[in-house]
């Protein structure tokens, strides 16, 4: 059996779903609503902000999960998310190759804001990882394609930059061409473009009791050269992986004390000095309890825990499933972009400072 990591603080009892409360300040927002064109699915939202703008974006298929056509569309928004702009195409298969581009990941790094996409042959039949850039004239239309960065690689989290001045980038891998991508893995580099190298997290993908990966979508937490991982298990809660030297060599997995479901995690440190993961807790319908745990500042054990989205939400008009988080603060904000019902995209904004300390009694 794996050994067991403390994530949540064992002195603090764990909440019921019953008792979770939503931070106070919170607005949810609609950025964008599948089916009002050609395009009804949409999945895998990222958001980053880039000289005051923030960018959200997703992939989108006409009906189905990546048949037929996936491109890389967003918005933008001027207002911290107030309003957001018409819709605009990062990546596409322009020329008719039969190129599926899912899912995608921002990077905002001096005066550059690059995307990161996978290319596919077929549902998770990974190719490649495409780096996308902004073009000078910042127009909607001008992204410009930079080529392959990391081969056989689907990124699952925004870049993160270690104090070493190395990005790391977590997602998973396959092991050849034409075979799914069950690989934990994180691939590093010391500038936004060219060659970077994916490292993998479980060799071969196989855990010790002989079962696969199969979807192990994989976010981080940076402090220096420690980094945990946090990986999605469809057999059980998500597992952790550690590393001691910036991502270089990894220990686990490791079993861990919180409900995290099987569904892509969101990971961080907040400029408060805590650390957050936004996660799927498991509830009586499906993926429809979307979380946040955070830890005190300072401390690595979490020990509150928050509703993001929660049932059909009649002020969105759509719900009741919510998964798939991508977090980023901004202006005193978290801002989370995430999914609904692989339909609609759509932003929590939580004031900071709401998530210090403990929610109020329910009693």
């Amino acid at each position: 059996m794996p050994e067991t990591l403390t994530l949540w603080n064992a002195a603090t009892p764990y909440p019921a779903n019953g008792d979770l409360v939503y931070p106070a300040g919170i607005e949810h927002t609609v950025v964008h609503r599948a089916g009002r064109d050609k395009y009804r699915f949409l999945h895998d939202c990222a958001i980053v902000a880039h000289n005051g703008v923030l960018f959200a974006a997703w992939y989108n298929c006409p009906e189905g999960e990546i048949v037929g056509e996936s491109l890389i569309r967003g918005r933008r928004s001027a207002d911290d998310g107030s309003t957001w702009s018409g819709v605009e195409v990062i990546a596409a298969d322009r020329d008719g190759k039969g190129v599926f581009y899912v899912p995608v990941q921002f990077l905002s790094t001096g005066d550059d804001l690059f995307a990161y996409v996978s290319t596919m042959t077929g549902h998770d039949l990974v190719v490649s990882c495409e780096a996308f850039k902004l073009g000078a004239s910042g127009a909607l239309s001008d992204w410009v394609p930079c080529g392959t960065v990391a081969p056989l690689f689907l990124p699952n989290a925004t870049p993160v930059k270690t104090d070493d001045g190395t990005f790391l980038m977590a997602g998973r891998c396959a092991e050849r061409t034409g075979q799914l991508p069950m690989i934990p893995a994180v691939a590093r580099s010391k500038a936004p473009l060219g060659d970077w190298e994916v490292v993998r997290l479980l060799p071969e993908g196989v855990l010790p009791n002989g079962r696969s990966l199969k979807y192990p979508e994989t976010t981080l937490v940076v402090e220096g050269a420690d980094v945990t991982a946090f990986v999605r298990n469809d057999h059980g809660f998500a597992l952790l992986f550690l590393s001691t030297d910036g991502g270089r060599t990894w220990r686990g997995p490791f079993e861990q004390n919180m409900p995290l479901g099987a569904a892509k995690m969101c990971s961080g440190i907040l400029s408060t000095g805590q650390r957050y993961v936004v996660f799927n807790t498991p509830s009586d319908g499906y993926r429809d309890l979307l979380t946040i745990a955070v830890s005190r500042p300072g401390e690595r054990e979490f020990s509150t825990v928050w509703k993001v989205a929660h049932g059909f939400s009649e002020v969105l008009g759509c719900g009741s499933e919510w998964s798939y988080p991508c977090a980023l603060e901004h202006n005193g904000m978290l801002l989370i972009a995430y999914t609904s019902e692989k339909h609609h995209c759509v932003v929590a904004r939580i004031p900071v400072a709401s998530l210090i300390g403990f929610p109020p009694s329910r009693e």
